[in-house]
Order: C-alpha cells, then sequence, then structure tokens
C-alpha cells in the first residue's frame, strides 16, 4: 500500500478535509496509509477540541496511527494552544520531514 503525508494550510477547505479526508482516514478506507497530517497557518483551526473535524482527527491518530502535527508558530499566532485536540505534537517543518520521511507522496492542501 503507497503511504500519504498532508500539509494542511488552510481552514477554508473544511469540506475536502472534514468530509473526504478524514472521513476516509478515519475509517481505514483512504486508500493510502496515512503517515501524517501537518496543520499550519489557519489549518491549525481543523485541531479545535469538540469540534467534528477534531474528533476525526482524534480517531485518525488513535485507530489509524497517524501522526498529526500542528505549527507552533501558527497556535501562538492565533493564541489556541489551549484548545487544540490531545495527542496532537507541537513542531516545525522539520518534524513534518521526519515523519512523513517514508512517504510516497506529499500533499499540499
Amino acid at each position: 500500500m503507497k503511504k500519504a503525508a498532508y500539509l494542511i494550510t488552510r481552514n477554508g477547505t473544511r469540506e475536502l478535509i472534514e468530509g473526504c479526508l478524514l472521513s476516509t482516514i478515519s475509517k481505514g478506507s483512504h486508500g493510502a496509509k496515512v503517515l501524517a497530517l501537518h496543520f499550519v497557518e489557519d489549518g491549525v483551526y481543523h485541531l479545535i477540541k469538540g469540534t467534528t473535524t477534531g474528533e476525526k482527527i482524534e480517531k485518525a491518530i488513535k485507530e489509524q496511527g497517524v501522526k498529526v502535527l500542528a505549527c507552533e508558530c501558527s497556535v501562538e499566532n492565533r493564541n489556541i494552544k489551549d484548545k487544540i485536540i490531545d495527542d496532537v505534537d507541537m513542531g516545525h517543518f522539520a518534524d513534518f520531514y521526519e515523519a512523513a520521511a517514508e512517504a510516497d507522496y506529499v500533499i499540499a492542501i
């Protein structure tokens, strides 16, 4: 099975992220093994606790073993550190490179 990693930069892609991407990842039917999701810029808003998107991300972490990273700078600049779901690692691109090292595909959304 192919391996993929995603860089998510926008919050305006909620339909794509929540509906398509996270639904298939959290169900284990994505078609590729997703190694990492790295949320940066406004994409960090997908990581808010208590949201449908946050719940799907938590499921992907716990059931599919997806490594989820949030850009520390983006989270701090938006003052949402205390609202981020559990099990998300704060990191930078170097951390994403490591998490995505074995990916066949790296997709930016």
